[in-house]
């Protein structure tokens, strides 16, 4: 397989790869964007290192909109990709280069499979990197990138729908009798 997870948490070539990390809490004296966000249980999607540079922490969120919404329907898509992904810089920008130490990447798609700029430059380096590796051609390494991408947003899309059909098992709640 071009891509896959090991234990080790390696993934296309990346090592210490984490998803729901959580952040270091905010210290005092650091100013904030007002839209920042500074919870203390505040999480990064992914975090992997050595994407842009060797030993250097990348972080990423994810954010995927609707573009055909009734409130984006008069917004140019490069706008709202735009806008979407400077609300995640504010967001986490700033946290991530001076409490964490690292670099910063929106991952901004639409609904429809299509992925802002940011996005792009991190789909890449990966399919670059895992080219390289397998020596598989890079345009192959990219479509399999993309594809996994859009069943993955597929599969997040019908469990927003339809719920997950999943059963969940839940432990530690005594018998209850309703009375009705």
């Amino acid at each position: 397989s071009m891509v896959s997870t090991q234990s080790t948490g390696t993934y296309a070539g990346l090592k210490g790869v984490e998803t729901e990390k959580l952040l270091q809490p905010c210290p005092d004296g650091i100013q904030f964007h007002p839209s920042a966000n500074t919870a203390h249980d505040a999480r990064m999607d992914v975090v992997a290192v050595g994407l842009w540079r060797n030993m250097q922490l990348a972080h990423m969120d994810v954010r995927v909109f609707h573009a055909n919404a009734p409130s984006h329907m008069n917004t140019p898509l490069d706008q709202l990709y735009r806008r979407n992904e400077c609300s995640k810089k504010q967001s986490y920008g700033k946290r991530v280069r001076e409490v964490e130490g690292g670099a910063f990447s929106p991952l901004v798609m639409n609904t429809g499979g299509d992925i802002a700029n940011e996005f792009q430059k991190v789909l890449r380096t990966l399919s670059t990197r895992i080219s390289k590796r397998t020596e598989e051609p890079y345009s192959e390494v990219m479509a399999h990138l993309r594809t996994r991408l859009r069943f993955c947003l597929l599969r997040s899309c019908l469990i927003a729908l339809r719920g997950n059909r999943r059963k969940i098992a839940i432990t530690g709640l005594a018998h209850t009798e309703l009375v009705i």
